[in-house]
Formats: C-alpha cells, sequence, structure tokens
C-alpha cells in the first residue's frame, strides 16, 4: 500500500514538472536548490514559436527561439542550436538579438522560411485544401569552457498549416470559364541593367584582342632566322657586311691589287727599255757602222728577244699601251 502510494506522488511530481516546463521543451538541465532568475531552479528554459501557424501557400512564416538564461550560471555565449525547417527554405540570414536585465538575459533566434516548391502543396491525400507540416525538434546545448557538451534541452516547434490560394469561389470560376486570373505577370520582362556597359565591354576586349596579336607577331618575328649564307662562302663574324657588300668591297680591292702590279710592271718594262737603249749603244760604239745592218746585227738581236721571257713580253707590251693612252 505505501509503495503504491509512493508511485502515485512521484507521477504527480513528474506531471507537475512537465506542466511547468516551457512549451515543447523538455529538460536535462541541472536544479539549483539556491534557487535561478528564471525560477525552479533550472539555469534555462527554451521557446519555440511560429507566425502565422496557418498561411497561404507561397507566403513567408518567421520561427522564433527565445531562451532565457540565469547568467550566474550561464554564459549566453556558449550556447549552441541546431533547428530544421524541411521542405521550408530560409529565405534572410538568421538574426540573434539580445537583451538583459540584472541576472535574467534573453538570447532570441529568428528565422524568415518559405516553401514555394511541389512538396508545400495541398493535394489528396490528405485534402487539396490544406497540409500540415511538423519540423525537426530543436536541440540547444550548453558548451563547458573545456568545448565539451554540458548539459542541453531539446524543444519542439508547433504545427504549420499551408492552405491553398485556391479559395472556392477561384475554384468555381475555373471550373466554369477553365481561365486562370493571375495575381502577378512574369512579361514583359523588365531590361537587363549592367554594371559596365556592354558596348564598353566589346570594344575593350577587341583592343585588348588586336595587342596580343601585335605582341605575337612580334615575337614571331623576333624568332625567324636569319637568311643562310651562300654555298662556298664562310661567313665571317663581327664584320657588320652582308655578303653582298663582301663582295663588292673584294672586287673593289682586286682591282686596285691589279693596277698596282700593272704599274710595277709597266715600271719594270721602262726599265729594260732603258738598259736596251744603253746595251744598244755600247754595241754601236763597239761594231762598225757598216756592220749594223748586217746579217750578223740582225742575228744578234732576235737572240737577244728570243731570251726574255714570255711575261717580261707582256709586261713589255701592256707598258706600252699605257705609254701610248
Amino acid at each position: 500500500m505505501k509503495r503504491a502510494l509512493l508511485l502515485i506522488v512521484l507521477a504527480g511530481v513528474a506531471l507537475l514538472t512537465a506542466a511547468t516546463l516551457p512549451h515543447g521543451a523538455v529538460a536535462a538541465l541541472p536544479n539549483y536548490s539556491s534557487g535561478t532568475s528564471i525560477g525552479e531552479g533550472v539555469p534555462l528554459k527554451a521557446y519555440a514559436t511560429l507566425t502565422p501557424q496557418v498561411h497561404l501557400f507561397g507566403d513567408t512564416v518567421t520561427a522564433r527561439l527565445a531562451v532565457v538564461a540565469d547568467t550566474k550560471w550561464v554564459d549566453p555565449e556558449r550556447l549552441r542550436v541546431s533547428a530544421g525547417f524541411e521542405p521550408y527554405t530560409i529565405v534572410r540570414t538568421p538574426q540573434r538579438t539580445s537583451y538583459s536585465v540584472g541576472r535574467f538575459q534573453q538570447v532570441t533566434w529568428t528565422w524568415t522560411l518559405r516553401c514555394i516548391t511541389t512538396a508545400c502543396v495541398p493535394r489528396v491525400p490528405p485534402s487539396e485544401r490544406f497540409h500540415i507540416f511538423r519540423f525537426r525538434t530543436i536541440h540547444i546545448e550548453y558548451v563547458a569552457l573545456n568545448g565539451k557538451r554540458a548539459y542541453g534541452i531539446d524543444a519542439t516547434w508547433p504545427r504549420v498549416e499551408v492552405v491553398s490560394q485556391v479559395s472556392p469561389g477561384v475554384a468555381k470560376f475555373l471550373q466554369k470559364t477553365n481561365h486562370l486570373n493571375w495575381r502577378f505577370h512574369i512579361a514583359p520582362v523588365a531590361s537587363p541593367t549592367y554594371r559596365v556597359s556592354p558596348t564598353v565591354l566589346f570594344w575593350l576586349a577587341f583592343g585588348m584582342g588586336i595587342a596580343l596579336l601585335l605582341v605575337a607577331a612580334a615575337f614571331g618575328l623576333a624568332l625567324v632566322p636569319a637568311d643562310p649564307p651562300a654555298q662556298g662562302i664562310r661567313p665571317r663574324r663581327g664584320d657588320g657586311h652582308t655578303t653582298l657588300e663582301r663582295a663588292h668591297r673584294g672586287a673593289r680591292v682586286g682591282a686596285r691589287a691589279r693596277r698596282r702590279d700593272a704599274r710595277t710592271q709597266g715600271a719594270r718594262a721602262r726599265g729594260g727599255r732603258a738598259r736596251r737603249r744603253d746595251a744598244g749603244s755600247r754595241t754601236s760604239t763597239s761594231y762598225p757602222a757598216r756592220h749594223a745592218s748586217s746579217p750578223g746585227r740582225r742575228a744578234h738581236r732576235r737572240t737577244t728577244r728570243s731570251r726574255r721571257s714570255p711575261s717580261a713580253r707582256a709586261a713589255t707590251g701592256r707598258a706600252t699601251e699605257e705609254v701610248d693612252e
């Protein structure tokens, strides 16, 4: 009998504790006998709300999670929240706000949600007029100084109901006319805007292309090899002259050498004639005048001429020609 009475008392205490917890929160918290600023000896509590809980398809929904804590036992900066809203998507950056009064501090997380996919369209089953969703449980953890989980609580979102935007009157209108009266029109499309004018971008790209082509052409010309030297002529390095200039210079040098040789041979020929004149004068004095035209004199002249070399005779001829000129 006493055991049954004890079980009844414990069950009553558990029910009372569950009734005093925030909406949708399951306590797994330490209890401080000295009390806290939020009551019941717990260091923090959580409250989850959705606004509106019933909305038309495509409208936005605001989800708020408020955590109140006693700053004597809890550092709000070490709270970690994990929440999910499938199939809804977050359309704005989540916001975190905080305010405090004494040891009491409240931290609020706000999400803006929307669902415009087929998953949120009311359909049969269960109904083509509405659809009810329940988001997954929120996990709120308090992290110790060493980075490990100290304790935490769970909270649940209230249900959210999506209602079709096709009212009964619109449904009857569609059945009669088979025509949709759109609230928003997708045409005509507004003119696009650009940060930089497309015309300016086109001419800039064109100019850059021309510049790249010119640079490539310059590099190509620099890499083209020079004409190979003609066969039989060894190129000379460092003189700074082309093959044609070297040929003309060689021709001029050869002409000057030939003229110098011709002058030298002419001088030699004139010296030979002078010597022959001296020899003739001596011969004329040694022989009588009457023998000047004798056959012996003529034979002596032929012998003297025949003793000269062919090159001397040729030089004599050229010298004679220069003297005549």
